[in-house]
C-alpha cells in the first residue's frame, strides 16, 4: 500500500519531537553542544528520521549511499580526538569503504550501456552499497558507535536513546505507516471497467474477457477486484481473439489495495492518482525476487525431474537457461533443455504459445551447490530468471575447488572439488573442437596443483607444449626401443607357425622395457622435489598393437608400484587422451587377434583396479562407440561436449536421462553437460567455460 506524504511527515516531526525531549532531559538542552552529545542526537538519531521517513521511503539509490556515507565521516570527524582509536576506526573505516564502492558505483553507471570493466564495477558493487548504505543501516551504526564511544550500558540515557532507536526502526517492517494511512484512507470507487473476469485457474492465472479499448501489455500493471470484493494488482501476459472478443491472460499477484471499490470479478486500470507498483514489486510478490524477470507458468505434463512452462516472450528463453520457481517459500532452481510450440483451444479459436522444458537442478546452497528437491510446483506458478542487468552470482562451489565453468548467462560456478574424487575416474567427451582437451589441461593444472602426480599417455603431440609451463618430466619409451618392440611385434605376427623363437626374444625384450619403466615410474613418484606431471609420448608409435603394449607397461608399473608401496606412493592420475587408440573397444576397433584383446583387457582391468590404491583415471575421447565399455562404465563423472553419434547419445542416456542427451547435439562450443560425484550437483548440469582468447579450443 502507497504510505500518504503526509503520515511520513507525521512520523518525522513526532519522532524528531522525541528526539529534543530526550535531549532537553538529559543534557539540559534540545540542541547539545557538546561534541560527544551532538554526534548521537543532532546526527545520528536525526539522520536516520530524516533517511527512513523522507530521503528513502522506496529504496537506496548508489547515489544516497554517497551522500550517507560522506554524512557518517563528517560527523564521525568532529569526535575524533574524544573517541577511543579503535572503535573510531572501524565505524570511520566502515564509511570510508561504503563512500569508496557507493562512489565507484555511481561513476561506472553514469554512461549506459554499461560496457567491459564498467559492467563488472557496477555488479560487484551496486548490492553491496544499497545494502551497506541505506539510512537505517548506516547512521545506526554511527548512532551505536557513540553511544559505545560515550556511555555505559546502565546509564539511564544510554536506556532511553537504544528504546528510541529501536522503536522507530520497528515501525518500518511492522507496516505501521501503512495501517496508519488505511485508518485515514478513503474507499475510491472505479467505475470504468476495462474487462470482466471469466475464469480463474488455481492458483493465481486469470482470463479475462476486454472491451474494445482495454490495452494488455506487459508495460504495466492492472487492477482487478475479486469475487470477495479484495482488490489486488494484475500482471498482464498475453492476449488472443476468442469469439470475435479480446481475451486477456494475467497473473493476480499477493500485492492488495486498500480503499478501492468496484464491479466484483472486473479489471481496472489504475486511476492516476495512484502509485503503481513497480516490476521489482510485482516479482517479489510473485516469488521471483527484486531482480528477477518473469518468463512463464508452470504448465501441465510437470513432473518431479523436470517442469514444462509456457512462456510470456519467445525470445526470452535459450537452452541452457537457469529459471527458479518457488514452492513453499523455497528457490528451486531449474535449467531448460529444450522447447516445443503447443496450442490451447477457446471455445473453437485456439491460441498458439511455446513450452520450455527445464530439468530440475534444486535448491542452491551456498558452497554447497544444488540439492535435489523432493516435490513439484503447482500448475500456473510463476516462473522467473534472473535479469541481463543482474545476473545470479552465488558461490556454489568451495574456494580451492575445480571451476569447470559458468551457468550460461550467470556468474554460478559449476565444478566441486575434484581432488577428493579423481580416483572415482572422468571422463570427457565430444568431437573435435568442443573444447574437451583444453579442459583436461585445466584439469591437469589444478591436480599438479594440488600435489597429485600426473602422468599423461598423449598421441596427439599437444600436452608437452600446451603444459610447458608446468615442466613436465618425459617418461617416453624411447624411439629404438619403440621401433625395436614394434619390429619383434611383426616378427611373431609374421613368423612360422606358433612363432615359437619369436615369442621368446619378444619376452625377453618386453621385461628388460618393463624394468626401465618401472624404474622411470618409481623415479617419477618418489621425486617430492621435481614436477607433478609426467608425459608419455606415443604419437610416433604407427603400430596399433605397439601402442597398446606400452600403455599396458606403464598402467602396469604404476599400479604395481602404488600396491606395493601404500604408504609412499603418492596419489597418481593418469590421463589417456584419445582413449580410443589405447583402450579401444576391440570389436568397433577390428582387433580380432587374442593378443590385442588379451592387452586391452589387461588394461580395463587395471582401471579397475587402480581406485583401491590412489590410481584415478581421466580418460579424452571423441566417441564412446569405439572406446572399451568396460573402462567407461567405471568413470562415475561424465562431461560430455557435442556429440553426434548415436552409440555416445544412447550410452549418455543411461548416464544423464532423455532430456540432457536431447541438448547435446545442439550444444555450442565451449558448452558441456557434466554429473559425477565430485560435481556439486545432485543432477546433471549445462555450463560454459569462459572464453579465453589465449586457448585454442579446436581440438
Amino acid at each position: 500500500m502507497k504510505v500518504e506524504p503526509w503520515v511520513r511527515v507525521a512520523i518525522m516531526v513526532i519522532a524528531t519531537l522525541v528526539i529534543l525531549g530526550i535531549a532537553q532531559v538529559f543534557t539540559g538542552s534540545p540542541l547539545p553542544k557538546e561534541p560527544r552529545e551532538a554526534i548521537i542526537f543532532q546526527n545520528a538519531l536525526l539522520l536516520i528520521v530524516l533517511g527512513s521517513a523522507i530521503l528513502e521511503h522506496h529504496f537506496t539509490k548508489p547515489a544516497d549511499s554517497v551522500i550517507n556515507s560522506l554524512m557518517g565521516l563528517i560527523t564521525l570527524s568532529s569526535v575524533y580526538r574524544a573517541a577511543p582509536t579503535i572503535p573510531w576506526s572501524l565505524a570511520a573505516g566502515y564509511c570510508g569503504v561504503v563512500f569508496v564502492m557507493s562512489s565507484a558505483c555511481v561513476a561506472a553507471s553514469s554512461t549506459q550501456p554499461l560496457t567491459g570493466w564498467r559492467t563488472w564495477i557496477g555488479k560487484h558493487t551496486y548490492r553491496p552499497s544499497i545494502v551497506f548504505g541505506r539510512s537505517r543501516v548506516l547512521f545506526s551504526i554511527v548512532f551505536l558507535s557513540g553511544l559505545w564511544f560515550f556511555y555505559s550500558a546502565q546509564e539511564p540515557v544510554t536506556v532511553a536513546l537504544i528504546l528510541f532507536w529501536g522503536l522507530f526502526l520497528s515501525l518500518w517492517p511492522l507496516h505501521i505507516p501503512e495501517l496508519i494511512t488505511s485508518w485515514f484512507q478513503k474507499e475510491v470507487p472505479i467505475s470504468m471497467s476495462r474487462g470482466e473476469i471469466v475464469r480463474i485457474d488455481n492458483p493465481n492465472i486469470s482470463r479475462v474477457v476486454l472491451d474494445g479499448e482495454a490495452k494488455w501489455t506487459n508495460s504495466g500493471p492492472k487492477i482487478c477486484i475479486l469475487p470477495d470484493g479484495q482488490a489486488h494488482w494484475m500482471r498482464p501476459i498475453y492476449s488472443q481473439f476468442q469469439e470475435g472478443k479480446l481475451l486477456g491472460t494475467g497473473l493476480i499477484t499477493a500485492l492488495k489495495m486498500a480503499g478501492i471499490s468496484g464491479k466484483k470479478n472486473s479489471v481496472f486500470d489504475p486511476p492516476k492518482d495512484i502509485e503503481c507498483p513497480s516490476e521489482a514489486s510485482l516479482n517479489q510478490a510473485l516469488g521471483g525476487g527484486i531482480n528477477a524477470i518473469f518468463v512463464g507458468f508452470v504448465v501441465e505434463r510437470s513432473t518431479i525431474p523436470a517442469i514444462r512452462f509456457e512462456t510470456v516472450d519467445s525470445d526470452s528463453c535459450y537452452d541452457g537457461m537457469l529459471v527458479w520457481v518457488s514452492i513453499k517459500g523455497k528457490k528451486v532452481y531449474y535449467q531448460i533443455t529444450s522447447g516445443e510450440t503447443s496450442e490451447e483451444s477457446f471455445a473453437g479459436d485456439k491460441h498458439g504459445y511455446q513450452v520450455a522444458v527445464a530439468v530440475q537442478l534444486g535448491t542452491l546452497e551456498e558452497g554447497e551447490g544444488f540439492k535435489k528437491y523432493d516435490w513439484l510446483p503447482s500448475m500456473n506458478t510463476p516462473v522467473f530468471a534472473a535479469s541481463p542487468d543482474h545476473p545470479l552470482d552465488i558461490n556454489a562451489i568451495r574456494e580451492g575447488e575445480f571451476c569447470l565453468g559458468n551457468i550460461p548467462m550467470s556468474e554460478i560456478k559449476v565444478g566441486g572439488d575434484f581432488y577428493a574424487g579423481y580416483n572415482y575416474h572422468t571422463a570427457i567427451l565430444g568431437v573435435t573442437g568442443s573444447g574437451k582437451t583444453e579442459l583436461a589441461f585445466d584439469l591437469i593444472r589444478h591436480s599438479v596443483c594440488k600435489g597429485l602426480k600426473v602422468v599423461c599417455i598423449d598421441l596427439t603431440a599437444q600436452y608437452e607444449g600446451k603444459l610447458n609451463d608446468l615442466n613436465p618430466v618425459d617418461l617416453s619409451v624411447s624411439q629404438e626401443n619403440a621401433e625395436k618392440l614394434s619390429e619383434k611385434l611383426f616378427e611373431v605376427e609374421t613368423g612360422k607357425y606358433g612363432a615359437g623363437d619369436e615369442k621368446k626374444a619378444l619376452a625377453e625384450f618386453s621385461e628388460t622395457l618393463r624394468d626401465d619403466v618401472a624404474q622411470a615410474i618409481e623415479q617419477f613418484l618418489t621425486d617430492n622435489e621435481g614436477s607433478g606431471l609426467g608425459i608419455i609420448r606415443l604419437e610416433e608409435i604407427s603400430n596399433t598393437k605397439a601402442t597398446l603394449w606400452i600403455t599396458e607397461l606403464f598402467m602396469t608399473c604404476l599400479l604395481k608400484y602404488a600396491r606395493e608401496n601404500p604408504e609412499n606412493c603418492p596419489k597418481s592420475l593418469m590421463v589417456v587422451e584419445e582413449a580410443h587408440t589405447v583402450m579401444p573397444e576391440p570389436s568397433a576397433m577390428g582387433l580380432g587377434d587374442f593378443d590385442s584383446r588379451g592387452l586391452v583387457g589387461k588394461i580395463a582391468q587395471i582401471a579397475l583396479q587402480g581406485r583401491k590404491y590412489g590410481v584415478g583415471l581421466l580418460v579424452v575421447a571423441q566417441r564412446t562407440a569405439t572406446v572399451s565399455k568396460t573402462i567407461l562404465t567405471q568413470c562415475n563423472s561424465i562431461i560430455s561436449f557435442t556429440c553426434y553419434d548415436d552409440t555416445s547419445l544412447g550410452f549418455l542416456k543411461n548416464i544423464y536421462g532423455p532430456e540432457h542427451v536431447a541438448i547435446i547435439p545442439n550444444l555450442p562450443m565451449r558448452q558441456a553437460v557434466a554429473f559425477g560425484p565430485w560435481i556439486r550437483t545432485k543432477r546433471p548440469i549445462v555450463f560454459e567455460v569462459p572464453y579465453d582468447p589465449g586457448k585454442d579450443t579446436n581440438v
